[in-house]
């Protein structure tokens, strides 16, 4: 952390600021130019610490030179997590791909898993998904042979995943910190990308969010490819540049209800159509992921 002093901040101000900081268990080193004077203060500045010193007297700003966490850091972990499980593996070489089933009846969304007999034979089979994503805080244990997860906030984890999504108007700092609160909770934590919101309530894939996350975190990246898309002609188009900008798995709604049906929830692929999705977007991280 660097302290900026006020310009007219007298010496005594000044060595009290560098007295309260090494009372604190920190190391500070003086800088004095013709206007100013820095303090550069080295230790784990907490953000407790941080806002504290910007209140002291003759303190004009703080600023952080540090990371605002450490064990969601990349330097804490020299390579990248894989979070594996009944639910496949998020962070793998291959995408990690989820299904949101659309058209089960919610009575059958609490802890018991559907009944076979209401599934079509590809899902009850599990294939060619990794697992099944809700956003229910009730939740059955599998969907078919897919384990199932939730997105829910509050839910009770049968596993210890949690997924934290990005705010819409957060930056990578702010994304990986609250992953970061979780880490230290003892939860292993997947990053949710569900896009940065317009005014009108419109949502766009944030790129660059996802590109600075990876040089900073070791955690593994998930895009909500339908909370973005919002209506389902985009959702291809999202998800493939989310795999292309490295993303570490996409989530799909897919319907599952009866054939002659269609879906009450926007942006839900057809069947057919989610799964030749998921083949082109292992087809696509297979090209970009090429040593």
């Amino acid at each position: 952390m660097i302290v900026v002093m006020d310009e007219d901040a007298p010496p005594a101000t000044i060595s009290s600021v560098e007295a309260y900081l090494s009372r604190a268990g920190f190391e500070v080193q003086r800088l004095s130019g013709h206007h100013r004077t820095l303090l550069g203060v080295m230790g784990d500045v907490s953000e407790q610490d941080y806002a504290a010193v910007r209140e002291l007297p003759g303190v004009s700003d703080a600023m952080r030179v540090n990371e605002p966490y450490r064990l969601a850091s990349r330097r804490f972990s020299g390579r990248s997590t894989v979070v594996d499980g009944p639910w496949g593996s998020i962070g793998g070489e291959r995408p990690w791909l989820a299904l949101e089933p659309v058209g089960l009846s919610m009575a059958h969304l609490g802890d018991e898993p559907p009944p076979s007999a209401q599934l079509r034979y590809e899902v009850a089979a599990g294939r060619p998904f990794d697992a099944a994503v809700v956003r229910t805080r009730a939740y059955p244990e599998t969907v078919g042979a897919l384990t199932c997860l939730s997105l829910h906030p509050l839910a009770a984890p049968r596993y210890a995943v949690r997924f934290v999504e990005r705010g819409p108007s957060w930056g990578a700092n702010q994304w990986i910190g609250a992953a970061e609160r979780e880490l230290e909770r003892g939860e292993t934590v997947v990053l949710l990308e569900a896009g940065g919101e317009y005014p009108n309530g419109a949502r766009t894939l944030e790129i660059a969010a996802i590109a600075r996350a990876k040089q900073r975190t070791h955690l593994p990246i998930v895009v909500d490819a339908a909370t973005i898309a919002q209506r389902a002609r985009y959702v291809p188009a999202v998800a493939r540049a989310a795999i292309a900008a490295g993303a570490d798995g996409v989530m799909l709604r897919t319907w599952v209800g009866p054939e002659a049906e269609l879906p009450r929830v926007a942006a839900t692929l057809s069947w057919a159509h989610a799964v030749e999705l998921g083949e082109e977007l292992r087809q696509i991280a297979a090209i970009v992921r090429r040593p």
